[in-house]
């Protein structure tokens, strides 16, 4: 029998029903009541408290010498509607989904600790649940979680994401970065507003908003080396009324994202953004421009030397099926957690076109093929079975 057999039905059962109720970061109250039921049945043995209002952890302190292991699940969902009828467990929460696959990272993890309490006998050290709140929602959860200092002790944090736009059975494994710096802005643009007859009148915040849009394009392309990845996006304008269009309004805003790999080149973005406001009034006098930049999740860093056990312990589960994509330009806030412990992020493959499973991320219609949990959960366990390994390097030999 493998180590996954005996818990796949209530994995898939507990992620169908985390999956029908999804709740907005910082809202996770039901969630976590969920969680810490499913927990005080299947794992007894494991203390569980509560960091924050919505966050969870449940240890397992074997009483007997060895490393401290966290495996960590996001638990937040989205704040958009499901477009999948065809899923009997689909959102009953209005304006609620699961989008992003927490459901079943929850689902894996509740699994892992059920799989501790069975083998309790033949644990050491202490292993961990970390149950995170408010992955979705910069500054996040993790951070949140971070600043009680509860984890500033731990040899080796574990964390994994079923990939929607990886084809199931395939497993992403990277050292070193494996998310981007993701940070966020918004520039107002406070000018004079004037009949738009006589624009001569105005000092237009419409025209500097959209000369910016232009410039911030040349920011990666121009002012940082092309070996850096560097990714600028305007996603976000507005500015006076379709009922009003011979107005010329007094103010515009335009906002995004800024995406970088290196800590300089994110420092230096910000830095060419504020001088192109500077630069912007004083080619618009009179005119007033507001940068708000908020550094949001730091770049998720794999500690090379234990990914690297990681990496060997999946190919011999999966021969084959391990890849290492470029580290993704998106956010994820389990970077907090590598931070203050050596740690590992992985890509577990959840797309399934047949299935009709083949939605990306954020998408109303995303979903995953739920073979990826037990994929998820062996390699969990595997985590486990190694943690002496994985917790006993210590930081000078990597």
């Amino acid at each position: 029998m493998s180590d996954t057999a005996k818990y796949v039905e209530d994995m898939i059962a507990w992620r169908r029903h985390l999956h029908m109720y999804p709740e907005a970061s910082f809202e996770e109250h039901e969630t976590v009541k969920y969680l810490r039921e499913v927990l005080t049945e299947r794992a007894p043995s494991a203390k569980l408290s509560h960091p924050t209002p919505t966050s969870m952890i449940a240890v397992f302190d074997t009483g007997r010498p060895g490393p401290k292991i966290g495996l960590r699940t996001d638990t937040d969902g989205l704040i958009m509607s499901e477009d999948r009828p065809d899923l009997e467990f689909a959102s009953r929460n209005e304006n609620r989904m699961h989008g992003c696959g927490h459901d079943g990272h929850m689902a894996v993890v509740l699994s892992a600790m059920a799989w501790v309490e069975d083998n309790l006998e033949d644990m050491t050290g202490t292993i961990v649940g970390i149950f995170q709140h408010a992955e979705e929602t910069p500054p996040g959860g993790a951070k949140e979680m971070v600043a009680t200092g509860l984890f500033d002790d731990y040899d080796y944090i574990f964390g994994f994401h079923l990939w929607a736009t990886l084809p199931i059975g395939t497993i992403d494994i990277k050292e070193g970065p494996a998310s981007a710096n993701s940070d966020l802005w918004e520039m107002t643009f406070k000018g004079k507003g004037a009949h738009a007859s006589t624009p001569e009148d105005s000092i237009s915040p419409t025209v500097a908003a959209a000369n910016m849009t232009n410039q911030l394009l040349n920011i990666a392309s121009v002012r940082v080396s092309g070996l850096e990845p560097a990714v600028v996006t305007t996603t976000f304008m507005e500015a006076g009324s379709a009922d009003a269009l011979n107005v010329i309004p007094p103010v515009a805003k335009i906002g995004g994202v800024v995406r970088t790999h290196n800590d300089d080149v994110q420092v230096k973005v910000q830095e060419i953004m504020h001088d192109l406001v500077a630069a912007a009034e004083r080619a618009n006098p009179g005119m007033e421009i507001e940068l708000d930049y908020l550094v949001g999740y730091p770049m998720v860093w794999n500690d090379p030397q234990r990914t690297a056990i990681v990496r060997e312990l999946a190919e011999a589960r999966y021969p084959g099926k391990i890849i290492s994509d470029p580290a993704m330009l998106g956010g994820e806030d389990f970077a907090e957690f590598s931070r203050v412990a050596p740690a590992t992020y992985i890509f577990v493959g959840a797309g399934n076109p047949e299935k009709g499973f083949d939605a990306g991320h954020h998408n109303p219609r995303f979903g995953i093929d739920e073979d990826s949990l037990e994929i998820a959960l062996q390699l969990t366990i595997d985590v486990l079975k190694n943690r002496e390994r994985l917790g006993g390097i210590h930081s000078t030999d990597a």
